[in-house]
């Protein structure tokens, strides 16, 4: 298998995104990544992160790019899960990110980041690291009206993102809030 074989394999499982630091793992160099964006096979999105020009774009990828850009350990939160997921209507032009630790490069415009106070662990939906669907609608109560939480918390029943107690306990904290 070629060294663009691997780093295209590793692209297609996080929407066609590879980073410098996964090509690193895997024993691909910072040449080669340079030669494969100079002939168009990946394009350039920030610092040490690349997109595959063959792979499809999709109405994930913004959410996706993001998680990549804010580096290593980074992950959606809040109105941002619960709009790459399509439990409710979001705003794209902002994009909320939990981070380990302090970030010191600069994200593009658009972008929240906090560092996350070891609050919540993350789980991988769809190849993006996400806080759990049920903590995310937590974290929109007092910000988002009532019936579109409650509206959300149900989406994410029936596609599976929850089960019914974690229903029960968010529709319950949804009436009293």
């Amino acid at each position: 298998m070629s060294l663009f074989d691997v780093a295209y394999s590793i692209s297609t499982e996080n929407h066609g995104i590879l980073t410098a630091f996964e090509a690193r793992e895997n024993g691909i160099s910072s040449k080669d990544i340079a030669r494969w964006v100079k002939i168009g096979r990946f394009i350039k999105l920030g610092n040490g992160v690349y997109k595959s020009t063959q792979y499809p774009s999709s109405e994930e990828d913004p959410y996706a790019i993001a998680v990549a850009q804010a580096g290593r350990g980074a992950y959606l939160s809040g109105e941002s899960v619960l709009g790459f997921l399509r439990l409710m209507p979001t705003n794209v032009d902002s994009i909320y990110i939990k981070i380990p630790r302090r970030l010191r490069r600069c994200l593009p415009e658009g972008y929240v980041a906090s560092v996350d106070k070891r609050e919540y662990k993350p789980v991988n939906i769809n190849g993006v690291l996400c806080q759990r669907p049920v903590d995310a609608i937590r974290q929109c109560i007092g910000i988002h009206m009532r019936e579109r939480l409650l509206q959300a918390s149900e989406n994410a029943y029936k596609l599976g993102y929850m089960d019914k107690s974690d229903l029960d306990h968010l529709s319950k904290e949804l009436s009293n809030a």
